[in-house]
């Protein structure tokens, strides 16, 4: 008698379930895993426990941003392929034969697309909702903020460019003020030994002196 009785509800369930999930059903959507693209010599192998977790997940996100009373049993999955690819649909916690809205799925698994992926070692490439966009607009702010980083660096770098080629100049200017220093001090202590006078410490060159200069000198009596 039982026997009888679940050959006539399987076919039933079968029907309803048909209806619920499918290409045609409303509020369904097909996804398609590339494990072997991803993972290649680590794949891992599609089974009853994968589907598990996919409906895990699909909870998870459906109870944060939908219904916090949606079960593991509100998540249909349905013409499953070797490659990986199947349709799923959420019905509602309160009708389990009214799929909820499809905006409200999409827009649970767009928020969730992170977490979801690493469940399943894979990202947007590789674990593919078909009629769900990858990413929310919003994400797209990392990248103008990078740009104004890599700005900052730049014109940080060349600040401190500027200041050391300043200091170089600076320090460029007192070397060369500095030998010609100590180049004016040895010319004259040569000129001191070969050709000049020294009185009270002053350098005098005799040619600069005329022959009454030189007398004068000469009759100086010392003390």
């Amino acid at each position: 008698m039982l026997g009888k009785t679940l050959f006539l509800i399987l076919p039933l369930f079968g029907i309803a379930l048909s209806k619920l999930c499918g290409p045609d059903a409303p509020g369904a959507f097909k996804v398609r895993f590339n494990i072997r693209k991803a993972l290649g010599d680590k794949a891992y192998a599609w089974n009853a426990d994968e589907e598990f977790l996919f409906k895990a997940v699909m909870v998870f996100a459906m109870r944060a941003h939908v219904d916090d009373t949606i079960q593991i049993s509100n998540v249909l999955i349905c013409n499953v392929t070797p490659r990986v690819s199947f349709w799923f649909v959420v019905t509602s916690p309160s009708n389990s034969s009214e799929p909820i809205q499809s905006t409200e799925v999409k827009n649970a698994i767009r928020l969730e697309r992170n977490r979801i992926n690493s469940a399943f070692l894979l990202n947007d490439n590789t674990l593919e909702f078909l009629a769900i966009p990858p990413t929310l607009a919003p994400e797209s702010e990392p990248s103008s903020k990078s740009w104004i980083i890599v700005f900052g660096v730049v014109v940080g770098l060349l600040g401190v460019v500027s200041i050391l080629l300043v200091i170089s100049g600076i320090m460029s200017k007192k070397r060369k003020r500095d030998q010609a220093e100590i180049e004016d001090h040895g010319e004259c202590e040569d000129r001191i030994q070969s050709e000049e006078t020294i009185e009270n410490g002053i350098c005098f060159d005799n040619e600069t002196f005329s022959e009454e200069d030189n007398e004068a000198l000469e009759n100086i009596t010392p003390f």
